[in-house]
């Protein structure tokens, strides 16, 4: 009777130690997977931090072409203001007015027209140059959104399969425990 329960003993240390190294296994699979998913979310942080950087240096590009604009404007206002008190005092000298008036008036128009014009072609680039930008950044982080959402739900049909295995596995361990159990009382 000894014997028998040694056997029996025999057997169920096996099932069990069996059963330990197939957890083992599973669990280095699981820290494997966690492993993976931490190398995708760091990678989408670095993504994350270089799309940062790009808004950062298309940020300063525009505050320069704004600065640009302010001292072209700002020139321009020197300018009309110098012509125009030229204009005024030689209406008041009385010399030449009507004519000096017509050509001043001729380059405030020119130059109120140049300076619209380019004022259009700098927003009109400045538009196309940050819609291009946010264009490409959204397009990187739906590729790269996509690609977590994909490893995410591989991971998920893991877990899944983990549990299916676990679960079969534990019936099986039952299984086994039950007909040594059988045996022992047969």
């Amino acid at each position: 009777m000894l014997e028998e329960l040694g056997a029996r003993f025999d057997l169920v240390v096996e099932a069990v130690s069996g059963f330990g190294g197939r957890l083992d296994a599973l669990r280095d699979e699981i820290f494997g997977q966690f492993a993976e998913v931490g190398g995708q979310i760091r990678f989408l942080s670095e993504q994350i931090a270089e799309n940062r950087k790009g808004i950062s240096a298309l940020r300063a590009d525009l505050s320069a072409e704004m600065i640009r604009l302010g001292e072209a404007i700002g020139a321009t206002r020197v300018e009309f203001r110098d012509q125009f008190a030229a204009v005024a005092a030689e209406r008041a000298s009385g010399d030449g007015g009507a004519a000096t008036a017509d050509v001043m008036a001729r380059s405030l128009t020119t130059s109120r027209e140049e300076l619209s014009r380019e004022m259009s072609e700098t927003t009109k680039t400045l538009k196309r140059e940050i819609a291009t930008s946010a264009e490409l950044a959204a397009k990187r982080l739906g590729v790269e959104l996509k690609a977590t959402n994909k490893s995410l739900a591989n991971l998920a049909r893991k877990f899944d399969r983990f549990d299916d295995r676990i679960t079969v596995q534990t019936r099986d361990q039952d299984q086994r425990l039950r007909k040594i159990e059988r045996k022992g009382s047969g």
